[in-house]
């Protein structure tokens, strides 16, 4: 069964709202590799720009979902808050929803959400940290990180994470995801596909990811 809604809620969102998880050490294990140099936005791809806002880029098969954007939001949060107590996500908004549209919806797909920054958790070093801590109180299933990488995204630092769940009923499924700060917000983008189907789309999920641009 495919994940329809956000595929992904980042545990980020939920850290930064929360504001009161404890700041952990790195897990063991994760392999960190070389960080990942900025790139250009291939020729080929689509270009979704949010006027004065932001801007993003896909393949040309790909196609923004915006009339379901907001159902799937609201299923999201209340999926959230039903696992997670005394949770909110009114600070935290999705932006931008995309994939290859097919029969059952679209798949694979792109999320982008913003949410505010925490004061204890302000730099996004400090970020990830919570988003680890968060994750060791309320364990989704299978989840593994199994690289972050520090690269810039439009000039912004950021944090690319590759990780696997595994959660009953829908399945394997594995995400790239990259999370940067900027003024008061976090910023996400999450490429999500099954896990057996990840290497094809690999490759795209990195140019997706890497081509946000904050435009205010």
């Amino acid at each position: 069964m495919r994940k329809l809604a956000i595929v992904l809620v980042p545990l980020l969102v939920l850290a930064i709202v929360i504001g009161a998880v404890g700041c952990g050490e790195e897990e063991e294990g994760i392999i960190t590799p070389k960080p990942i140099p900025e790139s250009t936005i291939p020729a080929h791809f689509t270009i979704y720009t949010d006027e004065g806002l932001f801007s993003i880029s896909y393949p040309p098969d790909w196609a923004p979902a915006t009339s379901i954007m907001g159902e799937l939001w609201e299923e999201t949060k209340d999926e959230m808050e039903n696992t997670i107590p005394d949770i909110s996500l009114e600070d935290a908004s999705m932006l931008f929803f995309a994939g290859i549209p097919d029969y059952e919806g679209y798949y694979p797909s792109v999320n982008i959400l913003v949410a505010s920054r925490s004061t204890d958790y302000w730099t996004l070093d400090e970020v990830a940290e919570a988003e680890d801590a968060l994750e060791r109180m309320y364990p989704t299933p299978g989840y593994q990180l199994l690289s972050r990488t520090k690269t810039t995204i439009g000039g912004i630092e950021a944090l690319i994470d590759d990780s696997v769940d595994n959660e009953p009923g829908y399945g394997k499924w594995r995400y790239i995801q990259a999370y940067l700060v900027k003024d008061k917000f976090v910023w996400f983008v999450t490429c999500a596909a099954e896990f057996d189907d990840f290497n094809y789309y690999e490759d795209d999920f990195y140019k997706i990811v890497k081509s946000l641009r904050i435009l205010q």
